[in-house]
């Protein structure tokens, strides 16, 4: 459909901020009747690491029930049989795997919203479970092979969340023409007067770092101790800030030259960051990493590894670095590159601007606007539609 008002329907497990932003801004770039379903109300685990729901105000979530789910998803399939149904997180949740097979059974239009799956064995919040996280890792290239051949000619396209899932999809079977490079995406924050941030690096010389996640072995804080402190044992004046929820007494904080801040008080942490040089995400991986783009708003450089999906925009807009995940001395040399030539970092801020301004929701709203008003059987969208923020190898 070109011209006309457009139904969309949302399916969630659970709806999150980098989510509800940008489905606000679809919602206005094209005009559309908006509704969303969520499984759950909140992440257990992510609420727990203190993120909060601060859901938009121009729509609101609906539950599906525990009681009658089944029953509830057919009547509202029915109900919207001429809508584009999203389905973010499609595999997350087995009751929305029936819900996205229901609706492409029902030959309605539908697109995925999905991060890659991830390839390691580590947890991805929390480092529990480790065998169960090792068959998960096992199993999971096969269950997405089965994925892909029940949908691959049943789907009309996927936002694929970084370079790894455009991959990942197009070994599944789906036509490159639809899969569509996207992200995850937050608004600028304005700093907020009278708050009580945690320590923060004021007074420090040297390269300032900053460190924003959680003290998991996912994040990779143990590769970014090490190489900050092989840099300053070699005489190199730097500092490291880490701000994350966990259990700091299994990392080697010095308290001076690596520090352990505390938590940042949600939706604050583009305030926080913008009082360093730079920030690392030392990930072994990230299937995106939102805090890539809190920095980037707050105008400051990014060093990632290149396990992070995120790093294809630092490597477009030449923002920042990547180094190989894992790869300490890799690491040390791109610290050592700021370190030896401050004009670097300058370049980089000015770089870090303008990145920050391409990943503002409103941008993602209109991209995906563009797609799924398109034709469902027109051939070359991805060529019309232009990826705003990164590009692919």
């Amino acid at each position: 459909m070109i011209n006309g008002e457009m139904n969309v329907v949302s399916w969630h497990p659970v709806l999150t901020d980098h989510q509800s932003y940008t489905l606000e801004a679809l919602q206005q770039k094209g005009n559309y009747a908006l509704k969303v379903y969520v499984a759950n109300t909140v992440h257990v685990e992510r609420q727990a690491q203190g993120w909060v729901n601060r859901h938009v105000s121009s729509f609101s979530p609906e539950l599906i029930p525990e009681k009658g789910w089944f029953k509830f998803a057919i009547q509202r399939l029915r109900k919207n049989r001429k809508a584009v149904h999203l389905f973010g997180s499609p595999f997350e949740q087995a009751k929305l795997i029936v819900v996205l097979f229901l609706a492409v059974a029902m030959g309605l239009r539908v697109y995925l919203i999905s991060e890659p799956y991830s390839p390691i064995s580590v947890g991805y919040q929390n480092d529990k479970r480790q065998y169960i996280n090792w068959l998960k890792a096992k199993f999971r290239p096969l269950l997405y092979g089965i994925y892909g051949f029940l949908l691959r000619h049943r789907i009309d396209g996927v936002f694929a969340i970084s370079c790894r899932a455009i991959e990942q999809y197009q070994s599944l079977g789906i036509n490159r023409e639809k899969i569509f490079p996207f992200g995850y995406f937050v608004p600028y924050q304005d700093p907020a007067e009278g708050l009580d941030l945690p320590t923060s690096s004021s007074g420090k010389t040297g390269l300032k770092i900053v460190f924003v996640g959680n003290l998991i072995a996912r994040k990779g804080l143990d590769l970014l101790i090490n190489a900050v402190s092989n840099l300053t044992k070699n005489g190199w004046s730097l500092s490291l800030d880490v701000y994350g929820p966990g259990d700091p007494d299994q990392y080697s904080f010095d308290n001076f030259s690596v520090r352990y801040c505390g938590l940042i008080p949600f939706g604050n942490s583009q305030a926080v960051i913008s009082e360093y040089d730079v920030l690392i995400l030392p990930s072994r991986y990230d299937g995106w990493g939102v805090v890539v783009n809190e920095a980037l708003m707050a105008g400051v450089p990014v060093i990632c590894s290149d396990q992070v999906g995120a790093g294809a925009v630092i490597e477009k807009w030449q923002c920042g670095a990547t180094f190989a995940s894992e790869d300490v001395p890799d690491l040390v040399a791109k610290l050592e590159n700021l370190l030896i030539q401050p004009e670097l970092l300058n370049s980089m801020r000015l770089a870090a601007n303008k990145a920050g301004a391409s990943l503002e929701p409103k941008v993602a709203g209109q991209y995906m606007s563009d797609i799924i008003r398109l034709n469902s059987d027109m051939v070359g969208a991805l060529n019309l539609c232009k990826c705003p923020w990164y590009e692919c190898r």
